[in-house]
């Protein structure tokens, strides 16, 4: 009888332990595209702004101008300008992909671990970078980050794990 009560005491001790709760796999995380070209000085030239012949010919149909719209016709065309006239009129950021290959217990969290420069200014990257959710990196269209090569590694985390991976994305400042 003593073995029996010795054997259950063991085995309640033992069971007794804490279990860490879910899983965080990263072994195979990184971007589809690892990096990011971002530039310092955007081509912002003003487009020339003419009338559209479309929606000209769809007035003179008879349709009225909120139709037209509705329809995504607008009454003027831009013709031309800087490729970075639209995210710099709309402070579009540079942002990357989402990250893949990273598998847990929802939610994980993700935080940027990292960010170093042999050329640049790791500490101004870090001021302006953020990530999202999804592992998504932005840096915001107007920025003074300088010239040079960033690499950034990120931390993830769920209720009782977390992992790095290190050196997962180059951002480029040109």
């Amino acid at each position: 009888m003593k073995n029996i009560i010795g054997i259950l005491l063991v085995f309640g001790l033992i069971g007794c332990q804490d279990v860490t709760i879910g899983f965080l796999n990263t072994g195979e995380a990184g971007y589809e595209i690892d990096s990011l070209e971002v530039k310092l000085v955007l081509d912002n030239t003003v487009p020339d702004i003419i009338p559209n012949p479309e929606y000209e010919e769809y007035i003179d149909m008879g349709f009225n101008p909120e139709s037209c719209i509705e329809m995504g016709i607008y009454p003027t065309l831009e013709i031309g300008g800087g490729e970075d006239y639209t995210r710099d009129k709309y402070s579009i950021p540079w942002t990357s992909t989402p990250i893949e290959g990273v598998d847990g217990t929802a939610p994980i969290y993700v935080s940027i671990k990292d960010v170093t420069s042999r050329d640049g200014d790791s500490e101004k990257m870090k001021a302006v970078l953020t990530v999202k959710g999804d592992g998504m990196l932005s840096v915001p269209c107007h920025h003074n980050v300088p010239l040079g090569r960033y690499i950034v590694s990120l931390t993830f985390r769920n209720e009782g794990y977390t992992r790095d991976v290190d050196a997962c994305f180059t951002i480029i400042v040109k």
